[in-house]
């Protein structure tokens, strides 16, 4: 939702009328209100990719606007309802990556998934370089990919005094160096790993601080981990934050740890804009933005004391953390930002206009 918002507020509405159809309870629609798209409310679609029900009223919309281009990011429904219509262009963008089975790069799966997104889609959209590689794996043409990353709005940077009153409000004192991650507090994202990191840091300087940004069906067990391994006072839970300007306007170093599902995290980029290093695991699209020793630096996945040494290592080494911070938000304003990515989306839309076009006048 949020890149749907970044990339909507970058398009030149003179060129593309946006329609957007979401959940009739979604939490997006006040946000996209305020942006240049119109709004289509649908009954269905709610948390779910396809649905037999759902396509029936995505055909109905689909008709009556009678698009251009039909891009369905992660819903099956529309991508078929778009096929059952022989909509002209239908774009799918791969939002995700993980470890993929034997089973679904066997020869019967590729052929199987390989076929189904040709049928679907006359382009595919992938994130990440490792969503990219997903995809082919399973099946699909690479003449049919594009990669495209996430990305961002530039947060807004606090004033001195702002960033002094939000760390008297967590407790935190202005020599306390604050580690932080943001994610859904799901297996996946490694907070274990996080918290692990934490008590090896602990041992060593009792100035670290480390803050967990998000909420999920986690929360209580990492709540009770962070008790037994003795660094409750040390670590505090956020829930989730619908502004996170503040938060990372006091944080020092930007942690990812996923090992299950990582493309272009928002999270890193976001903390790139305002210069703030990243250490991050070396699962899926992580090493492609951050860039070990430039602007960050990168650690085996679900290995904490290696977390923690890179940790340290930046809390010691200023100059190598100065480097980084330059390198972040060099690498946030030259491609992790919102503008490009839009500028790149906007390119794929006028290829696929152009080659609908053709095709159609071709029959």
């Amino acid at each position: 939702g949020r890149l749907l918002c970044n990339q909507i507020r970058n398009m030149n509405t003179n060129e593309f009328d946006i329609y957007v159809a979401l959940p009739i309870s979604s939490l997006l629609k006040d946000e996209l209100k305020a942006l240049s798209c119109k709004i289509i409310e649908l009954q269905g679609s709610a948390d779910r990719s396809f649905d037999i029900l759902d396509i029936s009223e995505c055909i109905k919309i689909i008709k009556d606007i009678s698009p251009d281009i039909v891009h369905s990011h992660g819903s099956l429904s529309s991508r078929i309802s778009a096929t059952l219509l022989n909509s002209p262009s239908r774009i799918f963008t791969r939002h995700c990556t993980f470890p993929l089975s034997k089973h679904m790069t066997s020869p019967i799966s590729k052929a199987l998934i390989g076929g189904a997104n040709t049928l679907l889609s006359t382009h595919i959209i992938a994130v990440a370089d490792a969503a990219s590689k997903d995809l082919i794996s399973m099946g699909c043409r690479d003449n049919l990919i594009d990669t495209v990353i996430n990305g961002v709005e530039a947060l807004p940077r606090l004033s001195l005094s702002e960033r002094s009153y939000i760390r008297e409000r967590y407790a935190l004192n202005d020599g306390d160096f604050v580690v932080s991650i943001f994610a859904r507090l799901e297996e996946y994202k490694g907070h274990t790993t996080f918290l692990e990191a934490a008590r090896i840091c602990k041992k060593y300087y009792s100035s670290f601080k480390f803050l967990i940004v998000g909420d999920g069906a986690m929360m209580q067990s990492l709540k009770d981990m962070a008790v037994r391994l003795g660094i409750s006072d040390e670590v505090l839970f956020l829930g989730f934050c619908r502004d996170v300007t503040p938060i990372f306007n006091i944080t020092d170093v930007n942690v990812n740890c996923s090992f299950g599902t990582e493309t272009s995290s928002l999270a890193l980029s976001e903390g790139m804009s305002l210069g703030i290093p990243a250490i991050a695991s070396d699962f899926g699209g992580n090493t492609y933005m951050v860039q070990n020793g430039e602007n960050g630096l990168i650690f085996p996945q679900k290995n904490a004391e290696a977390l923690a040494m890179a940790l340290i290592r930046l809390y010691r080494d200023k100059e190598l953390y100065q480097k980084c911070s330059v390198g972040a938000y060099r690498r946030f304003r030259d491609e992790l930002n919102a503008k490009t990515m839009t500028e790149k989306m906007m390119e794929i839309y006028r290829k696929e206009y152009a080659r609908a076009k053709k095709s159609i006048k071709m029959r």
